[in-house]
């Protein structure tokens, strides 16, 4: 079946092939299986093959995942695609020309794909179902391993598919959603567990670069939307585990915003947005539940993120881009909330709170070279009323300042 399907270029012995892969990835569904008086591992006869040997098993995965892909490009983009024997009725001579080039050359995973150069394909009829059944198994692997190894296996091993997703709008959601859980999980901090992360915001940036539009939309989204949650649990007593991830999440969520201007625009403001509403109901109500909405880590962290992305792309000051300056238009109501929260509550207590503030503000000044009045936040500590009493002796251990 390999030699039939790797080395012949069979259509038959690769389907065969991904069939026995689909049926390897569900042999630990519970539905699926059954003990038999010998012991046996025993599949419904949904599955069609049986396999009872770990070392099959092995390279079974190994093989599909490594080199399946290049059947696929082989049958759909390379020699094996002949345009002959599609229906190309309907592509002009330069959307044939690209179908040709595509045929003697590598495909750049990190490189948008247009779906119908492969719809286009005439064996495209013969492996979309496969292809289908192929990337549906695996992120079912995806979901049940549970070794940090094995699972930075497959993510890695998915860069080479993701292209084709373009063909599958809906199971290109569903990996997004996989991989931003993977990428956004708090359950293991071991460091091999950090490369799984890596991997599945890898392989995130690789969607947001290669699926046709809006999928970048939907990156953001859920990308933000995760540091978000994660941020509310970050507090004084989580601050030495959950802080580094927070930062590694942070880095990538700007990394995504950095990609597309425009569409990053869109969802700063409508953010950027919902953290201004939150402080005018604070300055109107100021009810303390108001207050603690504001002066929480979670919107403090979210104030730090937009801080980092709107510097990004101030970096970018002298090239010329509109886009980019779409993204500068936002530091201005930026900082009026910076000012807003830094401000809003004064007292000693906060005065943690009121520096960090300080931090984001000259951030945001250096990298859009622009003037920010800080000096006012800073010498309004000395007319607090604490500053100025006389210090008296503590009976009892005073609270944690960090919240």
């Amino acid at each position: 079946m390999e030699y039939g399907a790797f080395e012949s270029h069979g259509l038959k012995p690769l389907r065969k092939l991904i069939q026995a892969y689909v049926s390897a990835c569900h042999m630990a569904d519970a539905q699926d299986q059954d003990e038999d008086g010998s012991g046996r591992l025993r599949i419904n006869n949904s599955k069609k093959y049986l396999i009872e040997s770990s070392t099959v098993f092995d390279k079974l995965m190994v093989t599909c995942l490594s080199k399946v892909h290049e059947e696929l490009h082989y049958h759909l983009l390379g020699k094996g695609a002949s345009i002959e024997g599609g229906d190309d009725s309907d592509m002009d001579e330069e959307e044939k020309d690209n179908v040709v080039a595509l045929s003697t050359d590598e495909i750049d995973i990190n490189a948008p794909a247009n779906p119908r150069k492969l719809v286009n394909s005439h064996r495209w009829t013969a492996l979309k179902m496969s292809i289908q059944s192929f990337i549906k198994a695996t992120l079912h692997l995806m979901a049940e391993a549970k070794e940090a190894k094995l699972l930075s296996f497959i993510i890695k091993s998915l860069a080479n598919y993701v292209p084709y997703l373009s063909a599958f709008p809906r199971l290109g959601k569903a990996l997004l959603k996989a991989l931003t859980s993977k990428w956004a999980s708090t359950s293991d901090p071991s460091e091999q567990y950090q490369t799984v992360r890596l991997n599945a915001f890898l392989r995130i940036r690789q969607l947001a670069l290669t699926q046709p539009f809006p999928f970048i939309e939907l990156c953001l989204k859920s990308t933000y939307l995760s540091y978000a949650k994660a941020s509310k649990f970050a507090n004084a007593s989580t601050v030495s585990s959950l802080l580094p991830q927070l930062t590694f999440m942070g880095n990538c969520v700007v990394e995504l915003y950095s990609l597309d201007y425009a569409s990053s625009y869109q969802h700063a403001f409508v953010y950027i947005r919902q953290l201004a509403l939150h402080l005018r109901s604070a300055l109107q109500k100021k009810t303390p539940d108001t207050f603690r909405i504001v002066y929480c880590w979670q919107y403090m962290h979210c104030l730090k993120l937009w801080t980092a992305v709107l510097a990004a792309s101030s970096g970018k000051n002298g090239d010329g881009d509109d886009e980019g300056a779409l993204m500068r238009s936002l530091i201005y109501p930026l900082v009026e909330i910076v000012f807003g929260v830094a401000r809003l509550i004064p007292s000693t207590r906060h005065l943690p709170l009121r520096l960090h503030c300080v931090r984001y503000l000259q951030q945001l000044a250096a990298a859009s070279e622009t003037f920010i009045p800080t000096t006012s936040i800073l010498l309004e500590v000395f007319d607090l009323k604490e500053v100025s009493m006389a210090p008296k002796r503590v009976k009892k251990k005073s609270g944690d300042v960090r919240g």
